[in-house]
């Protein structure tokens, strides 16, 4: 794997776990860091109070 692509996945995972730790319903990320980037996003993704908010979603502003 090229480290360009191996630093984005690294980003990619601190992203995802540094949200999920936010939630609160995990209390410490070395869990989280043995999971894929597609279970973190899946779970991600499960918790909508972390997305965006107010109608700003995919970058529609609502007026």
């Amino acid at each position: 794997m090229g480290k360009l692509l191996r630093t984005a996945i690294t980003k990619q995972k601190q992203f995802y776990i540094y949200k999920l730790l936010q939630t609160g319903l995990f209390p410490d990320a070395s869990v989280l860091q043995q999971w894929t980037v597609r279970e973190l996003r899946h779970e991600y993704e499960q918790h909508p109070l972390q997305k965006n908010r107010g109608g700003q979603r995919n970058g529609s502003e609502s007026f």
